[in-house]
């Protein structure tokens, strides 16, 4: 043992307490398999050390708790967040677990250190080992080794295994999610009382003729046969209690309400863009119009020391239907909840800082409905709801078209061919929510509610408004509150723009477009040199970066690479200007689009020439208009078609 390790034995020897309730007295020791930070009202409650084998178990716990003490006499509020104190505990475990030791102060000898690199080789992705280096640093720091790491040493040992960004959804199948959970909360809102009272006295039943089975039987548990009787007596009973509500469907584990909830926590999602934690802070009173802007208020997390402050949001008054669509149909679980809190706490099971974590969790929307005999009337780690095992993708109904395929590649490189025409998504989370929503955000930013409420299909232009003008309310109203959500849209934007850039320089061979003459010469004059590219996309992010290029995707087909334009291109059914955009270009993969949607006004044009209207002539000479400048588009492309030579039937 190094004679740093035993400083710190003899330091803990001394005083080994690590974790303090609200009223100061020592709650958890360095050697507790868990340490317990209930009291600090922080995201995370406890750290565990179960997971770490036992005999680098001590070894870590020690080190773990003097960056503890370190950071804390450092820190100006003394005070270190409990994801911090998890990150150095899950870091020291990856550090020792190839090394095969955990005497960290050995880390100083270079032999040792050349030891350690070699073991772990391989093993980890590049995110992980930036967080072995910052740990190590961390440790320096603390004078506990002296080694200080840069990046690049230990990034150079990385394996091939990247993680993938989170997806961003094609528009047309995030149309389909939004419109999806919309109709479950218009659905429901109106019933969700009775929900929570049909909940309530199934779940009195259940109770009721359990124990009258027991009392019959003169046993204290049923075998699963007779278990599995009474539970189908209960439901067949229970249901009834629900008649008046649309496909009611009673179980104890509350999988029916629970379906419903996560449609919830997805609509206040996709109209917020919050992340997990934030979104199980709301209520029915997160709910405000400020300034006419309707938004969120809630708590976050993020980058506040796992400290919860409050946070806005902006959003659609379709989040005030689902924040009350969930707390008001879960209240019998609430009740449930509270009634089993106040007994443990009456009769001194749980602390009084883990009573009040309770209590201010049930103050959530979103809380967990499961009353199955295994959980019910029992004090709960949690009472949040419980999401990790998805959001009811199956249920969506996704059947991709090849144009969405096409979207869902150009908007997730890491997830390339990982959505099959005929398939659905390959996964929906969260997070790839949140992603959807900045990327969408960003598309629209230039879009005017017409387009918007094309683009996405969408039922009430009220909904097309809200996207469009969400940057311009926010900044007028000096509510842009989640920086880091901007971060992600503008990462998105960069993104974009740098998919688009390379598709009109590397991917297209053919351009069209008032823009595209400037480009085609350009490259021509790159590969008549003999490069295989005409502008890498290091070279085309850097210049995205700096401003110099900037492009938006139009609905109709193409881009504009003009940002300020205040043109009408993404007018749907009208090509509103004769006079060519000198900054719109047009690729392969556009005209293909343009092609689809020439399809689609031929037949409008079909369907509306036949009823014979005179009031419909202005439209059809528009839809006309617009389907001949796509032929000389799909020219330009070499795409096949046959020429439109209908007559507008009035006029003829």
């Amino acid at each position: 043992m190094s004679n740093i390790l035993l400083k710190l034995q003899e330091e803990f020897d001394e005083n080994p307490f690590v974790s303090f309730d609200s009223s100061g007295q020592g709650v958890s020791s360095v050697y507790d398999d868990t340490w317990d930070y209930t009291a600090r009202n922080e995201i995370l409650r406890t750290v565990s050390f179960t997971a770490i084998p036992e005999i680098h178990r001590a070894n870590i716990q020690r080190y773990v708790g003097k960056l503890l003490k370190y950071n804390m006499d450092k820190s100006v509020d003394n005070h270190v967040s409990v994801s911090l104190v998890q990150h150095w505990q899950g870091t020291l475990n990856r550090i020792s677990k190839y090394w095969g030791k955990s005497d960290f102060s050995l880390l100083s000898n270079n032999s040792e250190w050349r030891k350690f690199k070699s073991s772990i080789k391989g093993h980890y992705a590049q995110a992980s080992l930036d967080k072995i280096a910052t740990t190590i640093n961390t440790l320096n720091a603390a004078e506990l080794l002296d080694r200080y790491v840069k990046f690049s040493e230990l990034r150079v040992l990385a394996n091939d295994k990247e993680s993938k960004q989170y997806i961003a959804m094609p528009s047309t199948i995030h149309a389909k999610v939004l419109q999806r959970v919309i109709d479950t909360v218009e659905t429901y809102h109106p019933h969700r009382l009775e929900i929570s009272y049909a909940m309530s006295k199934g779940i009195k039943l259940r109770d009721s003729e359990l124990a009258n089975k027991l009392s019959k039987l003169h046993v204290s548990n049923l075998s699963v046969y007779k278990a599995a009787a009474l539970n189908k007596r209960v439901r067949r009973q229970a249901n009834k209690l629900g008649e008046a509500i649309p496909e009611y469907r009673f179980d104890q584990a509350g999988k029916w309400v629970n379906d419903i909830l996560k449609d919830c926590l997805m609509c206040v999602d996709l109209f917020s863009g919050a992340r997990r934690t934030e979104l199980l802070s709301f209520n029915h009173n997160s709910y405000h119009v400020i300034a006419g802007v309707p938004v969120l208020q809630g708590e976050t997390y993020k980058a506040n020391k796992g400290v919860a402050k409050t946070e806005t949001w902006v959003t659609h008054p379709i989040a005030l239907k689902a924040l009350e669509l969930a707390y008001d149909m879960t209240q019998y679980a609430r009740d449930i909840h509270k009634a089993v809190l106040n007994d443990a706490f009456d009769n001194g099971d749980i602390t009084k800082d883990a009573y009040q974590r309770g209590i201010r969790q049930l103050s959530s929307a979103f809380v967990s409905i499961n009353m199955g005999m295994d959980f019910y009337g029992k004090v709960r780690e949690s009472y949040l709801l419980y999401i990790n095992n998805g959001l009811n993708l199956d249920k969506f109904g996704i059947v991709a078209t090849q144009e969405e395929v096409d979207e869902f590649n150009f908007l997730n490189p890491d997830w390339y061919g990982e959505m099959a025409v005929g398939g659905s998504l390959p996964k929906l989370s969260l997070h790839d929510l949140r992603r959807s929503f900045a990327v969408f955000l960003v598309r629209n930013r230039l879009g005017n509610a017409q387009t918007i409420k094309y683009q996405f299909k969408h039922k009430n232009i009220n909904m097309s408004h809200w996207y469009a003008n969400y940057a311009q309310l926010a900044r007028a109203e000096d509510l842009l509150m989640d920086e880091s959500l901007m971060i992600e849209a503008n990462e998105a934007m960069e993104e974009l723009a740098v998919e688009a850039f390379d598709d009109i320089y590397n991917g297209s061979e053919n351009l069209s477009g008032g823009g595209s003459k400037d480009i085609m010469k350009e490259k021509e004059d790159r590969l008549g040199r003999g490069e295989t590219i005409v502008m890498s996309r290091e070279e085309i992010k850097a210049l995205v970066k700096n401003g110099s290029k900037s492009i938006v995707l139009l609905p109709t087909g193409g881009y504009c690479t003009n940002s300020e334009c205040e043109r009408l291109c993404s007018i749907e059914s009208f090509a509103a200007e004769d006079k060519p955009c000198s900054h719109l270009v047009i690729t392969d993969k556009s005209a293909k689009g343009m092609a689809a949607q020439r399809k689609r006004l031929i037949k409008a044009f079909t369907d509306m020439n036949d009823m014979g209207d005179y009031a419909y002539s202005r439209i059809l000479v528009g839809y006309k208009e617009k389907i001949c400048h796509i032929e000389h588009t799909l020219k330009d492309h070499k795409i096949p078609f046959e020429p439109f030579t209908q007559q507008i039937k009035v006029l003829a």
